[in-house]
């Protein structure tokens, strides 16, 4: 191999040197790129850390919003229910009554529960229905003209008088 000269020895000096020099400087013009990309990383991150609390606030207002509208769905059906119950009754009190009972011993007899009970529960339900004025003595009369003519039953349990509703067409 031929031996450089010194000009040129120089020139490949200084060409080595530049070459160092703009590495160095597009090390630091890196640097400074990886800081800013790491500066809007860290801004996009804090966004997105945002924009998923905003999310969860909103998810959490349709959740509160969904438990309300659930809870007013519950309401209603209570309310129809109710009104169920209520339109039964007034079909129930304005049918004609059975051919051998008055209009009274037929609501008595309609408007009770099935199941067995005792004479005063029997007396609060029916007064719960509106026979406001109906007193203790005369609906007790009017269960044992019942027990007469074949719809209700008595019988009694531990000193305690139970009635029951019997299915008569």
């Amino acid at each position: 191999m031929a031996i450089l000269k010194d000009t040129e020895r120089e020139q490949l000096r200084q060409l080595v040197k530049a070459c160092l020099l703009e590495i160095s400087k597009l090390k630091i013009e890196l640097k400074k790129c990886q800081k800013e990309s790491s500066k809007i990383m860290i801004q996009e991150h804090s966004k997105l850390q945002e924009m998923n609390i905003k999310q969860e606030k909103k998810l959490q207002n349709k959740e509160d919003e969904n438990r309300k509208l659930v809870k007013l769905l519950d309401e209603k059906d209570s309310q129809i229910e109710d009104l169920q119950k209520i339109k039964e009754r007034f079909k129930l009190l304005t049918q004609k009554p059975k051919k051998d009972l008055t209009y009274f011993q037929s609501n008595i007899y309609l408007l009770l529960p099935e199941k067995e009970g005792r004479l005063e529960n029997l007396y609060d339900s029916i007064i719960d229905l509106g026979f406001k004025e109906l007193t203790h003595q005369n609906f007790e009369h009017a269960l044992r003209n019942l027990e007469r003519k074949g719809y209700f039953s008595s019988r009694e349990k531990n000193g305690i008088m139970l009635w029951k509703k019997l299915e008569k067409d």
